[in-house]
C-alpha cells in the first residue's frame, strides 16, 4: 500500500509556476491532472487527462475521485501554485492518522489565523462554509471517499457556479459529516502565483501564516 498519493491540478497562468512548486513538494507519488489544456511543458511527475475543461470544482472532484482508485492510505488535491515546507507531510501524518478527523489542512491562511487567534501548534476546528477554511487538504482515503458521495458535495459540483470554492465545500461536508478539521501555524503550504486560475488576486490576508 502506498503511504500517500498526490494530485496537483494544472490550468493555464499567464506566468505559470507550478514547476517552482513541484520542486519543493517532496518525495512523493504525484501526478499532474491538467484541467482539459495541454502543458506546454511537462513536469518529471506522470500527468493524466480526465477530459474536457470542467472548472475549478469539478476538476477537484474528478481529480479526487481518481486518486481514490489508488491503494494510498491518504489522498490529496492540490493547485499547481503551491510552495511547500520541508517535511511538510511528516509534520501532520500523525493527525491523519485519528479516525475522528475529517482532514487536514496544509495551508493556513494568515486572514484565518488572525480570526481565531492562533500562532503556533496545532488548531482544530468545528464549522462549515466561512468558518472554516484554507486549502492544501489532505485526507484518510476512506474519508475522501465518502466526501465523495456526499451530498454537499454533489450538488455544489452539479449546481454551483460562483467561484465554486473547494476551500469553502470541503470544510462544509466534513462539519456535516461531524468530523474535526486541523490546522498546524506556522502554515505548511504557501501560494506563489499572483492570481488563482479562477481569477482571484491573493491579498496579504491570503498570506500562509509564517511566509
Amino acid at each position: 500500500m502506498r503511504l500517500v498519493k498526490i494530485g496537483v491540478m494544472w490550468y493555464p497562468r499567464k506566468k505559470e509556476v507550478i514547476y517552482r512548486s513541484v520542486a519543493s513538494i517532496g518525495e512523493h507519488d504525484i501526478t499532474v491532472y491538467p484541467d482539459g489544456v495541454k502543458m506546454p511543458k511537462e513536469t518529471k511527475y506522470p500527468s493524466i487527462y480526465l477530459g474536457d475543461n470542467v472548472g475549478c470544482f469539478k476538476h477537484f472532484y474528478r481529480v479526487l475521485e481518481d486518486l481514490c482508485k489508488s491503494d494510498a492510505e491518504y489522498v490529496a488535491c492540490f493547485s499547481d501554485d503551491v510552495a511547500y515546507r520541508r517535511n511538510w507531510f511528516k509534520t501532520i501524518q500523525h493527525q491523519l492518522e485519528r479516525k475522528d478527523v475529517g482532514f487536514v489542512a496544509g495551508y493556513v491562511p494568515i486572514g484565518l489565523a488572525q480570526r481565531y487567534g492562533w500562532r503556533k501548534g496545532w488548531y482544530e476546528l468545528n464549522k462549515g462554509w466561512a468558518g472554516a477554511w484554507g486549502g492544501g487538504y489532505v485526507f484518510r482515503r476512506e474519508v475522501a471517499l465518502k466526501l465523495l458521495e456526499h451530498p454537499f458535495i454533489i450538488n455544489h459540483r452539479d449546481n454551483y457556479e460562483k467561484n465554486q470554492q473547494i476551500d469553502h465545500a470541503v470544510p462544509e461536508a466534513v462539519f456535516q459529516m461531524g468530523l474535526k478539521q486541523m490546522y498546524y501555524c506556522p502554515s505548511l503550504m504557501n501560494h506563489i502565483g499572483v492570481h488563482s486560475t479562477i481569477g482571484h488576486t491573493w491579498r496579504q490576508m491570503d498570506k500562509g501564516l509564517g511566509w
